[in-house]
């Protein structure tokens, strides 16, 4: 904080880098929505296959492709739409305020379904505008390699012993790396950051939250050699650290507690998924394991033991997120498969499959009949229905929840309701064949008790589960099929038949071999688990050293094909790969071998030439300053403010199930407010938590592998204005308050609190005199005397939570 006197708006737009865009207000508030949306889309083609191309061909390309042409304008290539037809370019790169293609869509040109649909249609249109402003990407299908399968990503992982230093910089094989890396680029490595911002850093980066006073003290006072590597040891055992991890693999899964459909109905049973993973982090088991059951639990789950049956069941909550479309019962329901063949694509193995659906990919060599292959995977499962809109009109109950007891136990229940929905059946059909043969006062009397039966029987239906038995978001095996290419990715247009199987330029002569009887979710999780799989350990210790540097070595942490970026450290990765799989795939063990690493040591202060050869830090001779994602920041503000509930909440308080009438034109909206951990809180997939939005959470509709981390305006205002940051203030006012009467022991401790350091003398000062100026402001303006003192200290707490110390890590 360099000057504290200023007016709290002021500081507050100065620190978090707030300056209002000179673009037209409408135009740039869309582009800023739309650019949250995508947070986390690897680079401009990966955002254009996931939003763009799904549009032109599902909504535009039959009025405007090879074989009808209306108004002159086809969609089909970029060049087509940059040519434009009868009234000019339909779009202009760069600029989508003059693109037509913006204002047809926001019409619904054409389209019925889009016309009726607003907030279909407003999502559409900022895609759209986005990806235009970006410069309307479009893949070159001429960009070709002689060899697609000769890209590095697909070849075997290879055990590189780490080269020599001689300069005794380096701790461990990832230092032997990083310093050759250096060397070769002329570099030599910053400083070791000092021990407060290196606390702070690894805190925020192992669990999420600042240290406390106390905490720090501790550290400081340990002078013992591997006082850093216990201090690591401590936040990996706390059970914060699952909370944290977690919520980077959410972000991967698409976690959300609501469907998708038009409606957006809620989930409630999802949060058992959410809590699973918490605990898998927190247990650190094994990730081959922890792959196959998010694949395959449901599978494993029968071969035992007992106790082991509700996680594994629960772990298939990974599939059951596919997004819902439109609003009947597994309506467009190849998009639904499209989502599950996708997110495990990019999840597991840094590969977009999607690509694939209406032709063979424009870069990496899978094919139109990998992709069916293993849509005939996914199309062999079933899936749960959470409802919809036709949940209530048409009597529809919710279907395919799996109970979370093994089968011997939960059988009894299951009897029990199926017993009772069949006297109830039974009941109801006697009663009205006996109304067709009374009239008057006994008709009514039977219709009284026809409506009661068919509301119980309706309840009991309704909820997916029998009363009294828990169950799960989660798939089941289906009838096995062998599914049949859509010709340019129509379901209503079926071609040759393929059998299920995996991309075969992977698989070569380890192909695995799926039983008739069985869906192949089990062969195909152990493919992706066999120890010699080129990508799967690659792309999981890449996201690790993204969330410990701030990007990847690999930067597009979910794309590892001939269009994403090349490793920065080819053969460090590769050690870390290899070094994953000999650990037994523990995510533990290779979080502390990055931290304790001097390469995450390294300050972030050091500049100059340094800075100057690397501006963009590629080989990692100073370690990167982050701004702290959304929840990072909920969370620090919480817990700085002396109100963050540490204890894990139970279900949401959505509203009773009989209660849901919500349709497409009304649809499912709710913020809960809580005291929880950001983790907790409950995410739609149509309508966006107003925080985690504001502040570059994921977009809970796709697979986010990175998030962006913007600076806008509406960051600051909300900084400066929302009810949530001043009660926060409040709190730490109050805890400064109550600790000491001296002014200066207040500002002490309220720095350690907020920044993990004590306050410089020029701080100590202006921090005085500003409290003393703001208290002397509330008595002119004649407020209440017993609330001088905490409005002044709420003031100058305001200043600290806003500053961009607070929610920037060194």
């Amino acid at each position: 904080m360099r000057n504290i006197s200023r007016c709290l708006d002021a500081v507050s737009f100065e620190r978090l880098g707030g300056a209002f865009p000179r673009a037209t207000a409408a135009l740039a508030l869309l582009a800023a929505l739309a650019s949250t949306r995508i947070a986390g889309a690897d680079d401009a083609l990966a955002h254009f296959e996931a939003t763009i191309r799904p549009v032109l061909v599902e909504r535009c390309v039959t009025c405007h492709g090879s074989e009808r042409v209306e108004g002159g304008v086809r969609v089909d290539s970029r060049e087509a739409l940059l040519a434009g037809g009868d009234s000019g370019p339909a779009v202009v790169p760069g600029d989508s305020g003059r693109s037509p293609l913006i204002a047809l869509l926001d019409q619904g040109h054409g389209d019925p379904t889009l016309a009726a649909d607003a907030t279909l249609r407003e999502r559409i249109v900022a895609d759209f505008t986005v990806w235009i402003e970006r410069g309307a990407v479009w893949p070159d299908s001429t960009r070709k390699t002689a060899d697609p399968r000769s890209h590095w990503a697909f070849q075997p992982v290879r055990s590189i012993p780490p080269p020599e230093d001689p300069t005794g910089w380096s701790r461990g094989r990832i230092d032997a790396f990083v310093r050759a890396t250096m060397r070769e680029n002329r570099l030599g490595p910053a400083l070791q950051a000092a021990r407060r911002a290196l606390m702070r850093r690894v805190s925020f980066d192992l669990v999420g939250l600042p240290p406390s006073p106390d905490e720090v003290a501790d550290f400081l006072a340990d002078d013992a050699p591997d006082a850093f590597e216990r201090l690591v040891d401590r936040l990996l055992a706390s059970p914060r650290y699952g909370e944290r991890w977690g919520r980077h693999w959410m972000d991967v899964v698409r976690y959300a507690d609501t469907a998708g459909d038009n409606a957006d109905y809620p989930i409630p049973e999802i949060r058992r998924y959410r809590d699973a993973i918490i605990d898998a982090f927190n247990a650190d088991k094994p990730y081959d394991e922890f792959v196959r059951e998010q694949l395959a639990g449901d599978i494993l789950a029968r071969s035992g033991p007992p106790e082991r049956h509700a996680e594994r069941i629960v772990a298939t909550g990974f599939l059951a997120l596919s997004r819902r479309y439109a609003t009947a019962p597994y309506e467009l329901w190849h998009l639904t498969l499209e989502d599950s063949i996708e997110a495990t694509g990019r999840a597991f193995l840094g590969l977009t499959l999607r690509c694939a659906r209406c032709h063979d990919h424009k870069f990496d060599p899978v094919t139109m009949e990998d992709y069916y292959a293993l849509y005939g995977i996914f199309a062999s499962t079933t899936y749960p229905y959470a409802g919809s809109e036709e949940f209530q009109s048409q009597g529809f109950n919710r279907l395919g929840f799996v109970p979370i007891l093994p089968p011997a136990e939960a059988r009894p229940i299951v009897a029990a309701h199926e017993a009772r929905i069949h006297e109830l059946t039974a009941e109801i059909e006697r009663i009205e064949k006996q109304r067709e043969a009374v009239a008057g006062e006994a008709r009514q009397e039977l219709d009284r008790r026809l409506g009661a039966l068919r509301g119980e029987l309706r309840n009991a239906q309704r909820p997916g589960v029998p009363a009294g038995l828990a169950g799960a978001y989660a798939v089941g095996e289906g009838k096995p099929v062998a599914a049949r290419i859509h010709r340019r990715g129509d379901p209503a247009d079926p071609g040759e038949e393929v059998r299920r199987g995996v991309p075969r330029f992977l698989a070569g002569d380890r192909a695995p071999s799926f039983p008739e009887g069985e869906s192949g979710r089990l062969q195909l999780a152990e493919w992706i688990t066999d120890p010699r799989h080129p990508l799967t350990a690659r792309v999981m210790v890449n996201r690790i050293w993204q969330h410990h540097f701030g990007r990847g070595i690999v930067e597009t942490p979910s794309n590892f094909g001939l269009s994403g970026a090349r490793p920065t450290h080819p053969e460090l990765l590769d050690s870390l790969a290899d070094r994953f799989v000999e650990s037994g795939w523990s995510v533990k063990t290779m979080q502390r071998l990055v931290v304790t690493s001097s390469a995450y040591r390294l300050s972030s202060e050091d500049g100059g030439s340094r800075a100057e050869r690397d501006t963009q830090n590629l080989w990692l001779s100073r370690h990167a300053r982050r701004r702290l994602d959304a929840e990072a920041i909920r969370d620090a503000l919480l817990a700085t403010g002396g109100n963050l509930d540490l204890g894990r909440p139970g279900r949401h308080p959505f509203p009773p199930i009989e209660q849901w009438r919500w349709t497409q034109h009304n649809p499912f909206k709710a913020v809960y407010p809580s005291r929880h951990r950001s983790v907790y809180l409950m995410t739609q997939r149509i309508q966006r938590h107003p925080f985690l939005a504001l502040f570059d959470g994921p977009d809970p509709n796709s697979s986010t592998g990175k998030r962006t981390s913007a600076t806008v305006p509406l960051q600051a205002l909300y900084m400066i204005n929302n009810p949530f940051v001043a009660e926060q203030a409040e709190g730490l006012a109050r805890c400064l308050l109550s600790l000491s009467r001296d002014t200066r022991e207040r500002i002490e401790r309220a720095y350690e609190l907020a920044y993990a350091r004590p306050p410089s003398a020029p701080e100590q000062e202006r921090g005085v005199a500003y409290l003393e100026s703001y208290t002397a402001g509330l008595e002119r303006a004649t407020a209440p005397p017993e609330r001088v003192e905490i409005e002044a200290w709420t003031s100058y707490a305001r200043i600290l939570l806003t500053a961009n110390e607070f929610v920037y890590v060194d």
